[in-house]
């Protein structure tokens, strides 16, 4: 069922937005994730309280929850997997809780309770005991390809709270059917609970030549005179022309000195191209196919909200809901995370952009235009400024001849949820950007499908514009383990969660990439 938030929440988006700047599922409103910390026994939560279980079932605590002793000792109601029949909880040990979530709310509770239940994913994860394999990182989007799901983008990946809910824009890897649609699969693989407020697909048709993509501004671009820059190098000297020369995965990671010499007045890695600029070109593309390193994972789980335990409370329900603490903790994610681009001018780097961090999940094609600023000649040089080991860069590649195309902005036509009875409120909910969202829980997935009418001449490049947010699910080992230290966005934290990153770096990877459990 659909809902509307307070006018207020719209106005307080759009400030936020300003100050960052440069399957089965059901609507209705928002939960937010709130932290439970055993540090300080008793622990008493004022705010209503679902505890989803290894066992896949969801315990309500409508009034509040009181736990003692690593045990949820207040008596909920306690929904087994795929049920809305509800039965006393009794005592339910933190080591049986998957996750929590405190929440504001007046939707009918086991409506609500069926779509936040942990679907048949959480079952498969906690009969083979991977819960700790699967990480956060917003809706993952699939298309089919001879069969298989391949995967497409990750949407909205650091949109922790709905302050942050952001609009990005993928290029997708599809052709259309014989009939004239683009399906594209949408999943939730991560303990989190998924806000999906818009779908819509862009198209742009061009020639077979020429490559469509989103700029720094998700604007389209088309370009094409793609080559590869003069001189690649980065902050420790080495040549990455061999390492980024294309796609291959084969990737660039920071070198290792360069991470451990990181502090708190110095966290940057960079990469300086020298373009070639031939007479005439007034601006020139970076292009840029790469994905975040679990650096970030590492920052939100274990830092923002792994450590701080009762103090997450605040922080996530009253903090980053206050206009004043989202604005501060905007700003300091956009000077610190992301990527900034900048380009030398008069002897000094000059900043031109900044593009966002996009998720260490499926790997994201950017074009980043920049003035084409000569030095020594007919070549720019451009600088790729970032923190230390947070991007997996794949291929870094230019192009000098650009166009604005016309792009055709295409609504959803069909959602296919598990569920047909909810294929209409889905739909309705997903075709605007409005105060109406698509809900998912963990392992819940659905379909959506564009009509874009029958093959155009030239080529077509579709784009997915995907807009929302999400809460994270406060794991039960993240309550047990809480160190009480409270966070704060200042770069001292960040040089702790590098620090932190680098002793777990090798057996995160091999967790993340090898045993991500997908959810058909």
């Amino acid at each position: 069922m659909a809902f509307t938030r307070k006018a207020a929440l719209a106005a307080l988006k759009l400030v936020v937005a300003i100050a960052m700047v440069g399957g089965m599922a059901c609507v209705f409103q928002k939960v937010k994730v709130r932290q439970l910390d055993p540090k300080n026994l008793p622990v008493d939560v004022k705010s209503p309280v679902k505890a989803h279980l290894v066992d896949g079932s969801t315990i309500l605590y409508p009034n509040g929850v009181r736990m003692v002793g690593n045990v949820l000792v207040t008596t909920g109601s306690r929904y087994m997997l795929g049920s809305t029949t509800r039965v006393p909880s009794g005592l339910i040990p933190l080591d049986s809780v998957v996750g929590m979530e405190a929440f504001d709310t007046n939707v009918d509770v086991p409506t609500s309770v069926v779509a936040s239940a942990a679907g048949g994913l959480l079952g498969v994860v906690a009969t083979v005991g991977l819960l700790v394999a699967i990480f956060g990182s917003c809706p993952t989007f699939y298309a089919d390809s001879a069969g298989t799901q391949v995967l497409q983008a990750e949407g909205f990946s650091y949109s922790i709270a709905a302050l942050f809910e952001k609009r990005d824009t993928d290029r997708l890897r599809v052709t259309a059917t014989a009939d004239g649609r683009v399906v594209v699969y949408v999943r939730n693989e991560a303990l989190e609970t998924h806000y999906i407020n818009h779908l819509e697909l862009i198209e742009v048709v061009h020639a077979a030549g020429e490559t469509a993509l989103p700029d720094q501004h998700r604007e389209m671009l088309v370009v094409r005179g793609i080559g590869a820059p003069a001189v690649v190098r980065d902050r420790a000297g080495r040549d990455l022309a061999q390492i980024v020369s294309a796609p291959d995965g084969v990737l660039f990671s920071s070198d290792p000195e360069t991470v451990r010499n990181v502090s708190a007045t110095d966290l940057d890695d960079y990469i300086d191209l020298t373009i070639p600029a031939p007479k005439g070109v007034d601006s020139v593309a970076v292009l840029l196919d790469m994905r975040n390193s679990l650096l970030n994972t590492v920052l939100l789980y274990d830092h923002m909200l792994g450590a701080p335990g009762i103090r997450s409370l605040d922080w996530v329900g009253r903090d980053l809901d206050h206009i004043g603490s989202a604005i501060q903790m905007g700003r300091w994610y956009n000077a610190r995370m992301g990527m900034r681009i900048s380009v030398l001018d008069g002897g000094k780097y000059r900043q031109v952009a900044r593009i966002s961090d996009s998720g260490p999940i499926a790997f994201r094609d950017n074009a980043i235009v920049v003035p084409a600023i000569r030095t020594n000649g007919d070549s720019v040089r451009v600088r790729l400024a970032f923190i230390a080991d947070n991007w997996r860069i794949d291929a870094i590649r230019t192009a000098t001849v650009l166009r604005r195309p016309r792009a055709r902005l295409i609504s959803l036509a069909r959602v296919k949820m598990t569920d047909p009875a909810q294929n209409g409120p889905a739909l309705k909910a997903l075709r605007n950007a409005d105060e109406s969202y698509l809900i998912t829980s963990p392992g819940q997935s659905f379909s959506v499908e564009w009509d874009v009418g029958t093959v155009a001449p030239g080529t077509r490049t579709y784009m997915l514009a995907a807009q929302g947010y999400y809460s994270e699910w406060v794991r039960g080992s993240w309550i047990k383990n809480a160190s009480g230290k409270a966070f704060a966005p200042s770069d001292a934290f960040l040089v702790e969660a590098i620090r932190d990153w680098r002793g777990k770096q090798t057996e995160m990877e091999n967790r993340f990439y090898s045993t991500r459990i997908a959810a058909r």
